[in-house]
């Protein structure tokens, strides 16, 4: 890998990459500060039935059929951007699983924690599911799709919004109670590293150049 062209592309995605890391090094100290439990618990009481919807349908777009769709849209207009897209998704996708199924196959997700400990408040509608926790393929899955996203536009604000909506998402497995905060913070991690790859070694490089053919002819790259 080309060091100095890899922190060009990096540089590239500032507004992206700079704020997502500071967020994450926050979240550090407090995890540092209190225990995974404390933070659920805290977080867990402060709901409302505006935030049980908005939560609920955000989680949405951190779901890998809303990825593939985006994925199938940019088959149309420019293949090397949904290739970029598919990359991000499958291989953060494959790294998710693969933790969730071997080493933390067996870590209890809040439902499964704080069963017959304390009460937690769920919003209606949402399947609670029990174990393998670590980390959040939902958290993953948002990031790669919306740090790909952010890395085809030029603007500055733009990519900022996406990581808001991407952070929104990760959030929403804490909120729904599908995860503790360090699972989403974990996934959202994966997913950062391994588009920032996808994008500085599909997107950006000339040797992938035959990739800009598009499904739909003539259209602007």
């Amino acid at each position: 890998m080309d060091e100095i062209s890899y922190k060009i592309s990096l540089r590239k995605n500032y507004w992206f990459i700079c704020p997502y890391l500071i967020l994450f090094l926050i979240l550090v100290i407090f995890h540092l500060c209190y225990s995974k439990p404390d933070i659920h618990l805290f977080i867990n009481k402060y709901n409302s039935a505006f935030l049980d919807n908005f939560f609920k349908w955000i989680t949405v777009l951190g779901d890998g059929f809303f990825t593939m769709g985006i994925v199938c849209i940019f088959l149309f207009f420019h293949f090397r951007k949904s290739v970029t897209i598919f990359s991000a998704f499958l291989i953060s996708g494959i790294i998710v699983q693969s933790l969730k199924t071997t080493i933390f196959s067996e870590t209890l997700r809040p439902t499964g924690y704080f069963e017959g400990k304390a009460t937690l408040h769920y919003v209606e509608g949402v399947y609670q599911l029990y174990i393998q926790s670590f980390p959040s393929g939902h958290s993953a899955s948002a990031f790669a799709l919306f740090f790909c996203l952010a890395a085809f536009t030029k603007y500055k604000s733009v990519k900022f919004l996406l990581l808001v909506i991407a952070s929104l998402t990760a959030f929403s497995r804490v909120y729904l109670s599908q995860h503790f905060l360090n699972d989403a913070m974990a996934g959202s991690l994966i997913g950062v590293i391994v588009t920032s790859l996808m994008v500085y070694f599909i997107y950006e490089r000339k040797p992938f150049a035959f990739l800009d053919n598009s499904i739909i002819p003539n259209q602007v790259k």
